[in-house]
């Protein structure tokens, strides 16, 4: 009897944690304060946007060992509708590439969380062309990856044996778990591509870059060929030229 409960308690809260481990919520976009899931989107036909082979319900992917890889889709929207919104709400960051127009080309985007039981590898990659009109094509890749031993084996052997799950939950809390890995990856490749797009678009950290005028000829300062004892006054005088 004590055995039968034992293993129905066990079984339930492995069913518990395996579910909690499949629930991720994918919530990537450029961190800003104050940022909504979905806002309004000027219309700009000057300005071409395409995300090779992108499906707007699958932006990640969640491999769990135990499970079917499972598709993620974001919370604020696919990656093509987040460039856009970034250009719509922060236009100011882009001068050249709202004022001449042009293209921006992802060939490839790539997040994604693998378990192979005895470790979990989280990455991103993410590729892509920027083309504005009068300027020159730029590429653009972006890698970055979380190598841990957050898996599900790890979690089920931790509520089995009890006495590892010791170790097991400060180090879930310090590598972060399976949707903590994809956020802050996902989050890192948008705010690396958009500062990347700054700066092919003449952003300069605070305001468009404006056209400097040709600085003025100074008249250079005359100086003896010689290092020889100066008369005061004359010394004073030619400082002052």
């Amino acid at each position: 009897m004590y055995f039968r409960v034992f293993f129905y308690t066990i079984s339930i809260l492995i069913v518990t944690f395996l579910g909690m481990g499949c629930g991720i919520s994918l919530r990537v976009y450029r961190p800003f304060p104050s940022e909504r899931s979905f806002d309004y989107v000027k219309k700009m036909d000057h300005i071409q946007i395409l995300v090779k082979d992108e499906n707007r319900m699958k932006m990640g992917v969640y491999d769990g060992y135990f499970f079917q890889s499972e598709g993620l889709p974001n919370e604020y929207g696919p990656l093509s509708y987040l460039i856009r919104k970034e250009l719509s709400l922060r236009g100011d960051r882009f001068p050249l590439l709202i004022d001449r127009g042009g293209k921006i080309f992802v060939d490839e985007f790539q997040l994604a969380s693998i378990d192979r039981c005895s470790k979990n590898l989280t990455f991103v990659r993410l590729k892509a062309k920027i083309q504005i009109v009068g300027y020159g094509e730029e590429e653009y890749s972006f890698y970055d990856e979380i190598d841990s031993r957050v898996t599900n084996c790890y979690l089920t052997g931790s509520i089995l044996t009890v006495v590892p799950l010791i170790w097991y939950v400060p180090y879930n809390g310090f590598r972060g778990n399976r949707e903590d890995q994809l956020n802050q990856l996902g989050r890192n490749s948008l705010s690396d591509f958009f500062k990347k797009l700054e700066s092919v678009s003449g952003y300069n950290g605070s305001n468009p870059v404006e056209e400097t005028p040709e600085p003025k000829p100074v008249k250079p300062k005359t100086v003896p060929t010689k290092q020889e004892p100066v008369d005061p006054k004359l010394k004073e005088i030619l400082d002052s030229l």
